[in-house]
């Protein structure tokens, strides 16, 4: 099985865009301190939103001043996008690391029993990553401040389904390739198409578990349930 999946928002940071681009403030600075900044960010606007969340507050719980918090993001709407990409590209370099390390060589995978549990595998920890944890919060706060971030929607959809997705779609069509799965040509053909059929169905399936609901047993048989359904449709006849 693959590396688990990140559980928290702590896990979830010291990704790639923590190195920061050419420019970006969050260059500036001890490094550790600006982990921790990260950090506190993710506690503090997931716990109270943006408009709500004050420098002051993240300040406190990242345990360093408020001048330090704007040597290194500049204002409060730089650190909010780069808490976001931070933890966007930890959880988006797990997914990638599940496909381009974690999958076996479809040669391995020429029995459909073979075939099902490397997809099982993928899937739950796809679904986990996407569906569960402090990513679910962060997106319901990317789309809450859609009007005050026009540009915010369409950097998440760029930075994480934009990137795992393609990935995706080129794994099963490798698969296709292999003979291992049978696609008609009109779906293959179709962008993210095989990629939302194989995790989306899942993912909107374990959000509608109940509080009262065994979690990891309702998880496991949701995932499953729709990787089968995926497999009837696409195993060869």
């Amino acid at each position: 099985m693959g590396p688990m999946a990140v559980t928290n928002a702590a896990e979830l940071q010291g990704g790639p865009g923590d190195a920061g681009g050419p420019g970006d403030p969050g260059n500036s600075g001890n490094p550790r301190k600006r982990l921790a900044i990260l950090r506190a960010a993710a506690s503090v606007f997931l716990r109270e939103g943006f408009s709500r969340a004050s420098v002051d507050a993240i300040a406190a719980e990242a345990k360093v001043s408020k001048q330090t918090v704007y040597n290194h993001f500049g204002d409060k709407d730089a650190l909010f996008m780069a808490m976001t990409d931070s933890i966007q590209d930890t959880a988006t370099a797990h997914i990638m690391e599940l496909m381009d390390v974690g999958f076996p060589d479809p040669a391995t995978l020429s029995e459909p029993e073979a075939l099902r549990a490397a997809l099982l595998r993928l899937t739950e920890e796809w679904v986990r990553t996407v569906y569960t944890g402090p990513l679910v919060g962060l997106r319901k706060l990317v789309d809450s401040e859609a009007d005050h971030h026009p540009d915010l929607q369409e950097r998440w959809l760029h930075n994480g389904p934009g990137r795992t997705y393609p990935r995706l779609n080129r794994l099963l069509a490798e698969l296709v390739r292999a003979g291992l799965l049978d696609v008609p040509p009109e779906v293959l053909a179709e962008p993210d198409l095989l990629a939302y059929q194989l995790t989306a169905v899942a993912g909107m399936d374990i959000r509608r578990i109940g509080p009262e609901a065994d979690f990891e047993a309702e998880f496991a048989k949701r995932v499953a349930r729709g990787v089968d359904y995926f497999l009837r449709a696409y195993l060869p006849r």
